[in-house]
């Protein structure tokens, strides 16, 4: 290259960032809302044995949970162009209120913080803290 450190590490992260952008572009797609429709099907698809007896759907079309009245809850996030899904037990997730906003954290970095805006949300809240 040029021979200047400073100068070649800009042109490679320049690059790096080009072909991420490309990538994003590409790939990146923010997909449809999650519908009540797409949340049921793959909810049976990922965890058939689960049962949802009560939902809870992200004004936003961003997410989805449900619980099976038992203690067991699942959340359907968009990512990218698919849904993914996680089966969790309430004292397994930092559940917290935020306006009208439930803000679930899993402690796992590659399952992001997940915010439900929606009128009923305090409730949810109530029932994953236990009360």
């Amino acid at each position: 290259m040029t021979g200047n450190l400073l100068l070649d590490s800009l042109i490679s992260l320049g690059a790096i960032a080009v072909m991420v952008g490309f990538v994003w572009r590409l790939f990146g797609g923010s997909g449809e809302p999650v519908s009540e429709g797409a949340a049921r099907d793959r909810l049976a698809f990922d965890e058939p044995d689960f049962h949802p007896a009560e939902w809870l759907f992200d004004a936003d079309g961003y997410a989805a949970l449900a619980t099976d009245g038992a203690g067991e809850f699942a959340i359907i996030i968009r990512k990218g162009d698919d849904l993914a899904t996680r089966r969790f037990a309430a004292d397994r997730v930092d559940a917290k209120m935020s306006a009208e906003t439930l803000v679930l954290r899993f402690g796992d970095p590659g399952f992001p913080p997940v915010r439900l805006r929606a009128p009923d949300a305090a409730d949810w809240a109530q029932k994953l803290r236990g009360l």
